[in-house]
This record gives C-alpha cells, sequence and structure tokens, in this order.
C-alpha cells in the first residue's frame, strides 16, 4: 500500500463520507496482475452509499446515458455512438468533460449495461487502463444501495494525480464521494450534482497523453 493510502479527505468530502448509509471511503490500494512476465500494478477505489428509492428505480435512471451529466462531476454531455470496439463490451460512449479551469474535451470509451444484474460497466476502449462498474442492489424497506468500483492502471492518469496531489487531498476518491452523493441528490430531492474540489495547479491529467481523447476545446 502506497504511503498516501490512508490520508485523510478535505473536510467537504469527509462530511459527504460520514452521512449515514456511506461506507468505503475510496483509499487506494495496491493490487497486482500479470502481464507476460511482467507485474503490473493497479489500484482499486470503491465506495458504496444508500439510496432513498427502489434499486430497479435507481439502476434505471442511472443506466440512462442521457443522465450521466446529471451525476458525474467533469460530465457535461454523453450519448452512444454505436457499437463498442471488437473484442470490448457494450456500446461506444462519447463525453463531453470540462477541465477544471475552463474548457472542454472529448473522450470516448465502452458502456456496458447488465439490467438483470443491475450493472454498468465502462472503461477505455485504446489500451483499456483505465475500467470501472457500479452495481444497484435491493437495501430493505425501499431503499437501494449503490456501490462504485474503479480500476487505474500504470498508464492512467491515477499515479499522476496521486503523486502531484497534496498529502490532505485525494482528487480521484473526492470525484467517487461527489458522484454518489449527487445520485443521491438526484434521486431524493431532484436537485443538481455536487462539485468535487477543484485539483490543486499543476495536477490536472495530461489529456494530450490520453488515447481515449479525440477533441479538446481549451478555454
Amino acid at each position: 500500500m502506497s504511503k498516501r493510502s490512508r490520508r485523510e479527505c478535505p473536510q467537504s468530502v469527509s462530511e459527504i463520507a460520514s452521512k449515514p448509509g456511506v461506507t468505503g471511503v475510496a483509499w487506494p490500494c495496491c493490487g497486482s496482475a500479470t502481464k507476460g512476465a511482467r507485474i503490473v500494478a493497479q489500484q482499486e477505489y470503491e465506495q458504496s452509499q444508500t439510496m432513498g428509492a427502489p434499486s430497479e428505480e435507481v439502476f434505471a435512471w442511472l443506466s440512462d446515458v442521457g443522465n450521466l451529466p446529471k451525476y458525474l462531476p467533469p460530465v457535461v454531455d454523453a450519448s452512444i455512438e454505436g457499437p463498442s470496439a471488437e473484442g470490448t463490451p457494450g456500446q461506444r460512449v462519447r463525453a463531453t468533460l470540462e477541465y477544471p479551469g475552463g474548457g472542454t474535451f472529448v473522450a470516448e470509451g465502452y458502456f456496458a449495461v447488465d439490467g438483470n444484474r443491475r450493472r454498468m460497466e465502462w472503461g477505455a476502449e485504446v489500451q483499456r487502463d483505465y475500467s470501472g462498474w457500479l452495481e444497484v442492489a435491493e437495501s430493505g424497506d425501499g431503499q437501494s444501495r449503490v456501490t462504485v468500483h474503479l480500476t487505474f492502471g500504470e498508464r492512467s492518469v491515477e499515479p499522476q494525480m496521486r503523486e502531484q496531489a497534496p498529502e490532505d487531498r485525494d482528487p480521484l476518491g473526492e470525484g467517487i464521494a461527489a458522484t454518489l452523493e449527487s445520485i443521491r441528490r438526484q434521486i431524493e430531492e431532484g436537485s443538481g450534482k455536487v462539485e468535487p474540489p477543484p485539483p490543486s495547479p499543476g495536477t490536472e491529467p495530461r489529456t494530450n497523453e490520453n488515447p481515449a481523447v479525440v477533441e479538446e476545446n481549451p478555454s
């Protein structure tokens, strides 16, 4: 486990994560996978939160690609563009994301929905060094529980963001916390999404090195 894996969240994210029904604040933990004779380090992030609505209702809303901009902090537009690349699950999704300081960029990846399992999966089609899944489970009394899990490989933006972030910041953990709270607000209150704290200067991911980015429109 990295030396940064036990640090505390900034106050705004701690307030979200300490609410009843929130578990698994997204500290990174090291795993490994073999690729030929080489060991590839991965970082896994996972967090869950209880929602005040049945699982069928929650999953139906979450799995609608048109709703992604309503709960994913950097996403301002998303659409299905057709089938994904050969050997990749689901369909190809195209998303417009905001830079923290202004401007946008467009990225593509895959998006797969399994209604029977109430599970969504997504990730990069090219090099596939980033992936994630979301599941919605029954929680009793008309409630449900949403779990988000992210996996980052060594070629993803995660190592750069984690190493450059200040000791008291965990930008990816903050992003997951904001996503789950945004889902809760939309489902329970019909209100807007939560924006995570802006990244520290110089820690923004370098999109010019990301093969999933197909267009940039800096401010």
